[in-house]
């Protein structure tokens, strides 16, 4: 033990102990003060010591300065020659905390696992050889060895000529216990519960793939270095023997993504819900700080949610980032908003806000990404929000494959290395996107048309209220101030008011689909004359009336009731002022052939008793109908060519039902035949005037 000792204190004090011999006689004395100033001088001046005390009833204050500057009051001492001297003189005060030798190797020893009177633990045995062992601190086996915190390899040596075998003891890695096995729903995604001491000294648990030991093990070793685990480079294929070796008795569900796993909500670093013991987030990855947390419950109502009231594209925003947990309680379909607006109008504050729901400011995305890169990000935020901001930054001609596989929640479908198709990523998220182009305006520019089922997956909302997005300025001398203010409080609160929602959602056994039907019915979201593409929009703005108006009932937003419902109304109602009514596919097909008799009127088309007139690439002729107008006789490649883009037969329907082409004969036929130059030629008849006008839902 006292080898051990000196080891020890040689550790401690970088010198042999063995080789400290007795002070020389030194007139510089003993520092006294704190005891941690006490330790350190003491420890720096071992080998030459010499001390004074402090005198009793004398004031701190008192003293006279030290040379070393914050060591107070050292009262002068008699000469002395140092003959024969070690230790405090005699008749000098004792000198407080300032411990002796003994003590210190003591601590020293404690801080490492041991004690002076530690207890040797017994060395493994031959016969169970080879085995591992985990030690969470230092540890004294009874053959005189000490062993360092970690996984232990208790092994044999390889016998060579003339010798026998003999225990072998190799460190692997840091703590680490293999607390369960995780598996999913499926008896797929195995994994290993770990538990494990960083170089900090602080413990901390990861749910790890047994995906990752494949090949070298390269990639797990990566992640457990960047979680702070100390590792031995030389026993890389030692630590994947060990996290293999024995198979724990104890199981876990884990979870993929974040999201709903049954009764409970996955986060990276919780779960919530009644049953949350049973349930762990499993991933390859250690880097989830999207859902970070900073401030209270309380400083976020004050200072964000509160300034939401009376702005209702704010609190629309807010409802939007409380709507992703209900898409599955409600069984809704993914989607979101797109606020559109002139720059600097707050668009990105409001999402900003909405962003501090859930996290901090890490937690907002960009558009700029390719519809692959746009699929990762959407796994990330399964059954939350997901914020992108700015859709001038990604590219047009991605846009709309973008638009569709957020809305539908599936990534793409794609083969593995034998060609057999690989799982595909699924996801449900609430979207909230900003911009200064709607969706349809960004997608023109990369040459695509926008078709109505990507209108209705993102719903394009006008930022242009009395203030920008805003129509209260709550004190604020402008609506900058108001934004600068919104975002300050949003890095400074965040996190916490979307893990209050889901404690409460968790435990609530309500049927929030008959809830969702009830604000639906409402005449509010069911104007006149509204067909399928409005009533699938105004379904939307229903979801974020309850995401809010639930909020607010489990004490969350601290709004007044029913102000998350007004926001939702309005915002519905500006939807359909900036779109027009009716279905989107209707509208474009009679924009798209007006637009083409508009360009083409003209020059490729004739009068029909015009005979022998030349025109170039003619799409038909025109002759007067019976209120004065313009009655255009298309040839059917004419007609197809100004209804390219759309299905032939379900365009002719759409003409039909809005009075612009006649009414189709018993077989189906709507082209008549018509005498145009002394021949017979087969003509679609289109009036012009029934095109205009389709606006307001005509």
């Amino acid at each position: 033990m006292n080898d051990q000792r000196d080891t020890v204190t040689a550790d401690l004090f970088g010198a042999d102990v063995a080789d400290v011999t007795a002070s020389a006689a030194n007139p510089a004395p003993i520092l006294a003060g704190t005891s941690e100033r006490n330790v350190h001088e003491f420890n720096s001046s071992l080998k030459n010591v010499s001390g004074m005390g402090v005198a009793e009833g004398t004031s701190a204050d008192s003293a006279s300065p030290h040379p070393f500057g914050d060591v107070p009051h050292v009262p002068d001492v008699p000469p002395s020659n140092g003959a024969g001297f070690s230790g405090t003189p005699r008749g000098t005060a004792d000198v407080p905390d300032v411990p002796a030798l003994a003590d210190l190797i003591e601590a020293a020893s404690a801080g490492e696992g041991g004690g002076t009177e530690e207890t040797a633990v017994p060395s493994v045995p031959e016969e169970k050889r080879p085995c591992f062992k985990v030690y969470d601190g230092w540890t004294l086996l009874d053959t005189g060895r000490r062993l360092r915190p970690g996984v232990w390899l208790h092994g044999m040596s390889k016998p060579k000529q003339n010798e026998m075998s003999a225990p072998v003891d190799t460190w692997v890695c840091g703590p680490l216990h293999i607390e369960a096995q995780t598996l999913d729903g499926t008896e797929n995604n195995f994994g290993r519960l770990l538990r494990f001491k960083n170089t900090a000294g602080r413990w901390r648990s990861w749910a790890m793939p047994m995906e990752l030991l494949k090949g070298d093990g390269s990639d797990l070793r990566g992640e457990l270095l960047a979680m702070g685990l100390e590792l031995d480079s030389f026993a890389r294929q030692t630590l994947a023997r060990y996290l293999q070796e024995r198979t724990p008795k104890k199981r876990i569900r884990c979870a993929l993504q974040v999201g709903w796993c049954g009764d409970v909500f996955v986060l990276p670093d919780a779960v919530i819900g009644p049953n949350a013991a049973g349930v762990i987030f499993q991933s390859g990855e250690r880097s989830h700080d999207e859902h970070g947390q900073a401030g209270t419950l309380d400083g976020w109502q004050t200072e964000v949610a509160s300034r939401a009231v009376a702005n209702p594209l704010f609190l629309l925003a807010l409802s939007a980032a409380f709507a992703g947990p209900l898409l599955k309680r409600t069984n809704t379909e993914g989607g979101g908003l797109h606020f559109v607006g002139d720059s600097s109008t707050g668009k990105t504050t409001i999402l900003e806000a909405a962003c501090s729901v859930w996290g901090g400011p890490g937690y907002r995305r960009s558009w700029r990404a390719t519809a692959n890169g746009m699929e990762g990000a959407a796994a990330l935020f399964n059954d939350c929000l997901l914020a992108l901001d700015e859709i001038s930054e990604c590219d047009p001609r991605e846009v709309g494959a973008i638009v569709y596989s957020l809305g539908n929640g599936c990534g793409k479908q794609r083969a593995s290395r034998t060609g057999a198709a690989r799982s595909v990523t699924r996801w449900q998220a609430f979207i909230v996107s900003t911009g200064e182009r709607t969706i349809g305006t960004t997608m023109l520019e990369g040459g695509h048309r926008t078709k109505a089922g990507q209108a209705v997956r993102l719903l394009d909302i006008p930022a242009a209220r009395r203030f920008g997005c805003f129509d209260e300025l709550h004190g604020m001398a402008s609506g900058t101030a108001l934004s600068d203010a919104i975002k300050r409080a949003a890095a400074q609160q965040h996190g916490r008011a979307g893990r209050a929602l889901l404690e409460r959602l968790t435990c609530d056994g309500r049927d929030m689909a008959g809830m969702l039907e009830r604000i639906k019915a409402l005449p509010a979201f069911n104007p006149p004359e509204a067909e399928g593409q409005d009533k699938r929009a105004a379904s939307r703005f229903a979801l974020l009336a309850l995401a809010g108006e639930l909020a607010t009932e489990y004490g969350i937003t601290g709004w007044p009731e029913g102000a998350a419902l007004d926001a939702a109304v309005i915002g519905f109602q500006a939807w359909r002022a900036m779109r027009g009514g009716g279905n989107d596919e209707r509208r474009q097909i009679l924009d798209k052939l007006a637009g083409f008799l508009e360009r083409h009127g003209d020059s490729r088309f004739s009068d029909w008793t015009a005979d022998g007139a030349r025109i170039n690439d003619r799409a038909g002729w025109w002759k007067q109908d019976d209120a004065g107008g313009r009655l255009y006789l298309f040839t059917a490649e004419g007609l197809r060519e100004a209804l390219k883009g759309f299905d032939f037969r379900q365009a002719l329907d759409v003409l039909e039902v809005c009075g612009a082409v006649p009414k189709a004969t018993p077989p189906g036929a709507r082209s008549k035949t018509e005498s145009i130059g002394g021949r017979k030629v087969r003509v679609y008849p289109v009036r012009a005037d029934a095109l205009h006008g389709v606006g307001d839902g005509a």
